[in-house]
């Protein structure tokens, strides 16, 4: 019987998992459970937006997708059509889990957070005849930032010097530092080279990196259903440094002109290392002289 019983549950387990071994407890979570519903930020391209056939789509999307077909669960997304709006049906426990954020305090007090699922550095950005900033500490400055993000919360709370301008969307970000309405806003290196090159804001450059301010994006989740985040764990961990660069690159590949003779396509990454600098952002004068190898 005993046999019997243990067979019967690895059986279950691979109705559930594909590459994921769950425990009993988590299987029959999951036979109840049945659909998990998910809440996104409508408008964060290129990590993820809701198109307007109202499907999730972006970096992000792919994420999930990856995780929902390891463990062979339904993932159904709430629609929303603000960030705010996410924030709020997550706080209501009307979705189970938020798709890509940054771990707050302020965020703990209604969720649990997985392990991170990507990481992506944040930038500084003014237009083109701003200075670098090596201590943003120093400066008084206004800085436009999308409100309830990780950053936000961050910001107001570690550079009191700074003038906080809240914006609904990352676009408006963008725009106000374009329209000199604010003198910064601070965006993930990713949305950066994604936004300049598709709205062709080139008045605009990266003029500085904060140290300690990166995006380690995870999956929020509803704080009273702790095994959920359990069982997404489990999932992120066999995900691949190979399946998320698989995934980037197909946002964010960008055609750059190396020379006045050819164009050669290289992927985000070796854009970022070796023509990004030099392309969007001013640098002090004792970095300019170094050369990558």
């Amino acid at each position: 019987m005993k046999r019997l019983f243990i067979l019967l549950l690895i059986i279950s387990s691979s109705l559930f998992s594909k590459d994921v071994i769950l425990s009993e407890q988590e299987i029959i979570y999951l036979k109840e459970k049945k659909i998990i519903t998910m809440c996104v930020d409508p408008d964060w391209e290129p990590f993820e937006k809701i198109n307007k056939a109202g499907f999730h789509k972006g970096i992000s999307a792919d994420i999930i997708k990856l995780i929902s077909d390891k463990l062979n669960i339904t993932i159904k997304l709430i629609p929303t059509k603000t960030w705010d709006e996410s924030i709020a049906l997550s706080k209501d426990k009307k979705c189970d889990i938020l798709s890509f954020l940054n771990e707050t305090a302020k965020r703990k007090e209604w969720l649990n957070f997985t392990e991170p699922i990507f990481t992506d550095p944040n930038v500084l950005v003014g237009r083109s005849e701003k200075k670098y900033i090596e201590d943003i500490s120093k400066v008084n400055l206004s800085i436009a930032l999308p409100r309830q993000t990780a950053m936000a919360e961050r910001f107001s709370k570690d550079f009191p010097n700074l003038t906080i301008i809240p914006t609904t969307t990352e676009d408006e970000a963008f725009r106000l530092v374009e329209e000199q309405k604010a003198d910064l806003t601070l965006r993930s290196m990713i949305i950066t080279a994604y936004t300049i090159k598709k709205n062709g804001l080139f008045n605009l450059k990266i003029v500085g990196e904060p140290k300690g301010y990166e995006n380690n994006l995870r999956i929020g989740v509803r704080l009273d259903e702790p095994i959920l985040k359990d069982i997404l764990n489990k999932a992120i961990k066999t995900i691949t440094q190979k399946d998320i660069d698989d995934i980037i690159n197909k946002y964010v590949t960008i055609v750059i002109e190396k020379t006045t003779t050819f164009t050669i396509a290289l992927d985000f990454w070796d854009f970022i290392i070796d023509n990004f600098y030099n392309t969007f952002m001013e640098l002090p004068t004792k970095q300019k002289s170094k050369k990558r190898d």
